[in-house]
């Protein structure tokens, strides 16, 4: 079910030189960084499981051709851009994947704190991926402005709903290995109770509660939730893309991929647990782009969002 309007001026966000600017900057620095890398010596180590070199430079002029299709004035142009735009999100946040990682290998370099091989961090790469996260957020929030130009203010459900959701598989597997379960358990199984894990998903279904509050918070508050969900929704994207889009081209024989393919059932289990990541980073992220949509729009008397599920 939906509401209906009585009233709305049907203007919405453009993508501002600023805008176009800083999807150029980011995506050439990422092209440049991501060629050299894909010319450069084959990663190996904890890296050679991420995604394959080339997907940081194509990912990032496709973001180029996005910004230059945005500049054209008819329907066509505008389609094209957000062809390209969304093409070149999924595969940037595909580059990103396994930045998590990239971040807890740095933590223990440079405190020293002992951790053998994990303290070991792949600096090129991890540039890529730093490079490639960010330019994947700068290409979301400009193709974000193309798509809503000219709309309607929409109310999503979705978000929430799948959001929470989506926050219960992973740490319910730990869980039910924890509790004895062999269905897929990797041996020898030597994890305690999933503490962390619960933890972890807790909290990301209290931000996505957060975030689809209404109304919206105050603007202090707003910007602090608005930040944190774009850390959140970048950190289950990345860690989401870099397990199912690599399983995916390992299925393809594209790549070598991240999962032993003769594992058994424990292959199709992490591929759907980690694609639960990819969901709630999904939800996580649209539900951050809706709480800023939320607040620019004025309250108007006699006007209603629509209600979409």
């Amino acid at each position: 079910m939906t509401d209906t309007i009585s009233s709305w001026p049907r203007t919405g966000p453009t993508r501002t030189p600023r805008a176009a600017a800083a999807m150029v900057v980011s995506a050439s620095a990422t092209l440049v960084a991501g060629s050299l890398r894909w010319w450069g010596p084959s990663p190996e180590g904890y890296s050679a499981i991420f995604a394959p070199s080339w997907v940081a430079p194509v990912a990032a002029g496709t973001a180029l051709l996005a910004v230059v299709a945005a500049r054209g004035h008819r329907p066509a142009s505008r389609h094209l851009a957000l062809g390209l735009g969304w093409t070149a999100v999924v595969l940037l946040f595909w580059a990103g994947g396994g930045l998590a990682l990239d971040a807890f290998r740095a933590f223990f370099a440079v405190t020293g704190i002992p951790a053998g091989d994990f303290a070991v961090v792949d600096v090129p790469g991890a540039l890529v991926r730093s490079l490639a996260t960010v330019t994947a957020v700068v290409t979301t929030l400009g193709t974000w402005s193309v798509a809503t130009t000219g709309a309607r203010p929409v109310r999503r459900r979705w978000p929430r709903v799948l959001g929470l959701a989506m926050c219960v598989p992973y740490p319910a597997l730990k869980a039910y290995w924890w509790l004895g379960g062999t269905l897929g358990r990797p041996e020898p199984h030597t994890g305690g109770a999933p503490v962390m894990e619960v933890a972890l998903f807790a909290t990301a279904a209290v931000l996505v509660l957060a975030l689809t509050h209404r109304p919206v918070p105050s603007r202090v508050v707003r910007a602090a939730l608005q930040v944190v969900g774009w850390v959140a929704a970048c950190a289950g994207l990345t860690m989401g893309a870099l397990m199912v889009f690599g399983t995916a081209a390992q299925l393809l024989g594209l790549d070598d991929g991240p999962v032993d393919l003769g594992a058994g059932a424990i292959t199709v289990i992490v591929a759907l647990t980690y694609g639960t990541w990819l969901v709630t980073g999904l939800a996580l992220l649209v539900a951050t782009l809706d709480a800023g949509g939320a607040a620019a729009r004025p309250a108007l008397r006699g006007t209603r969002s629509v209600a979409a599920p």
